[in-house]
């Protein structure tokens, strides 16, 4: 005679077991929450207690200047290392977390607008060396389109 396999109890009476299964559930859910809320808890905790990261930046600031009556281009050049000057040191100023800066300066001639200058430089560049004339990228053609 063969022998017959037996099913677990649990399968042949499902409803006697329903309050099992709801207990089993229960606590289930409850170590969940538990092991969620404490989780949770934690990473709040540490965003709290860790200081925020320095995020460093670059400043980029475009300054205009127009060319004067009879103003000649190497005094027009003058004014644009001198406002370069000032435009950093700016950047730098109003900042702590500025890292570099770059200033375009922008010449006006008779309705025309010319870069005459780029300074790109770094706050460690500046505090060494704070020279324009050193770090300034000079555009050749600015006096040639500005018609001087």
């Amino acid at each position: 005679m063969a022998k017959q396999i037996s099913q677990p109890k649990s399968w042949r009476h499902p409803i006697k077991n329903a309050a099992a299964h709801r207990g089993i559930l229960r606590a289930f859910s409850v170590k969940l929450a538990l092991v969620l809320g404490l989780s949770s808890l934690t990473w709040v905790g540490q965003e709290l207690l860790t200081p925020p990261a320095a995020v460093a930046y670059t400043s980029r600031v475009s300054l205009f200047l127009v060319r004067e009556q009879d103003e000649s281009y190497a005094s027009l050049v003058r004014r644009a290392q001198i406002t370069a000057r000032a435009g950093v040191q700016r950047s730098f100023d109003a900042d702590l977390l500025v890292t570099e800066a770059i200033v375009v300066v922008v010449g006006e001639s008779q309705g025309i607008t010319v870069p005459i200058l780029t300074v790109e430089v770094t706050r460690n560049q500046w505090r060494n060396l704070p020279d324009v004339t050193y770090w300034a990228k000079y555009y050749s053609t600015a006096n040639a389109l500005m018609g001087l």
